[in-house]
């Protein structure tokens, strides 16, 4: 039976889960050949429709339109009546969102951090890499301790956390996860086998095989100029006279290495904004607002941007709100030497917002581009903060997850970092 078409680029991997899914619920689902990435999902048309560029995107037969490729995945596990892979209680339910969101907001931040760069779709810096893999080993260790004694992550058999999670696990197992790294998580390693080798895992995703040798950065191999070749003049012997300094030759624009950002041309800014970013880490929010207070120049080296979702009037359930918030976090690797923020989720079910505030490079009065290059940039309102001083309260609650937002109390968030 079909029941919709998914719109995406070749092989994107957040594409698999939800065509697994639907193998396992027996239901067809369409791939659109004729889609352009930046042209197909840049027309009017589309924007009508979709209300965001980002992908991938779902159609339904009966006109459901979804973005979320986690969205996607749970409509279509819902999508058969009694389906084995949305949990058989509500607590089963719960623990396969849990899982889900483990893997999709904080698994899948670090492993992207790690990545992304060695494929060229991020600024590679040693200190950032070294960071997101001791992140990702210490959320793997979690795993780790809930499947040493289970084949599965909730129940018996294959459930949506399963076939979710092995799907945003699947790069690092291919790319870098070496058997060196693999033998620090035996149970999760064992555990993805099981999920990748299921019948219906196979049959969309094919053929796996394991990193042998890890992805490394390689630094760009830099041009040699050719000089050209000298004009030989005629000797004219002098008399001697004392040597005068050599005068230095003048370094051209041509000469200097190409910044990988506009950004890298500013000033060294006063405060770092990894130290900031430390700072955030090992103090309690108040402690670590002071510092920011105390340090940052946000006449020249950074601005404040109030973030605030455009369909705020749409959002459910709070986990999902926080899962849409994380899902934009996930999205910004580009501008991570370049940006921190958070949201939160305020509110109840079926009554809350997305908003918070980020801290971004520079003071100019467009956003960067290595933030609205992210696929979710469409869905947000970005306004700049003309007064940091009257916002300084609400920005610390939204930096605590604390207090109040429009009356309404702040539940969960997520931080970019």
């Amino acid at each position: 039976m079909t029941v919709g078409t998914i719109y995406s680029y070749p092989q994107n991997p957040r594409v698999t889960k939800a065509l697994v899914v639907a193998k396992y619920n027996g239901l067809e689902v369409k791939v659109a050949e004729n889609f352009v990435m930046g042209t197909t999902n840049k027309t009017a048309e589309w924007m009508a429709k979709f209300g965001a560029s980002q992908v991938p995107a779902f159609e339904g037969v009966d006109g459901t339109v979804i973005i979320e490729s986690g969205a996607i995945a749970y409509y279509l596990a819902h999508y058969k009546e009694g389906s084995s892979l949305v949990g058989k209680s509500k607590a089963e339910e719960a623990h396969i969102q849990q899982w889900i969101q483990f893997v999709d907001c904080s698994v899948g931040q670090s492993l992207g951090a790690w990545v992304f760069p060695l494929l060229g779709y991020a600024p590679y810096n040693k200190m950032s890499e070294t960071s997101a893999i001791e992140r990702l080993k210490g959320q793997l260790a979690t795993l780790e301790r809930h499947l040493i004694k289970k084949t599965y992550l909730v129940g018996e058999r294959v459930t949506l956390a399963d076939i979710s999670a092995a799907s945003g696990l699947y790069m690092g197992y291919k790319l870098v996860f070496d058997a060196t790294f693999r033998k620090e998580f035996p149970a999760v390693t064992r555990w993805f086998t099981t999920i990748i080798n299921q019948a219906n895992f196979k049959a969309i995703a094919g053929e796996f095989a394991f990193c042998e040798a890890p992805l490394k950065f390689t630094p760009p191999a830099k041009e040699k100029k050719e000089k050209a070749p000298k004009e030989e003049k005629p000797k004219v012997e002098k008399a001697p006279k004392a040597k005068e300094p050599e005068e230095e030759k003048e370094e051209t624009f041509a000469d200097a290495p190409k910044p990988k950002s506009k950004l890298d041309l500013l000033p060294a800014a006063k405060m770092p904004l990894d130290e900031w970013k430390r700072q955030y880490s090992n103090n309690d929010t108040p402690v670590a607002m002071k510092w920011l207070w105390e340090n940052i120049d946000t006449t020249t080296d950074y601005s404040f941007w109030k973030v605030d979702y455009k369909y705020n009037d749409e959002l459910t359930m709070i986990f999902m709100s926080n899962n849409l918030a994380g899902g934009l976090m996930n999205r910004l690797e580009r501008a991570r030497k370049y940006a921190f923020g958070s949201l939160v989720v305020a509110g109840e079910n079926n009554n809350n917002i997305i908003t918070g505030y980020f801290i971004i490079r520079g003071n100019a009065d467009e956003m960067i581009e290595e933030v609205v290059d992210a696929a979710d940039y469409d869905s947000y309102n970005w306004v700049k903060v003309t007064d940091v001083e009257a916002e300084k309260e609400k920005i610390a609650q939204i930096f605590a997850w604390e207090g109040s937002v429009e009356g309404k109390a702040i539940q969960d968030g997520k931080v970019f970092k």
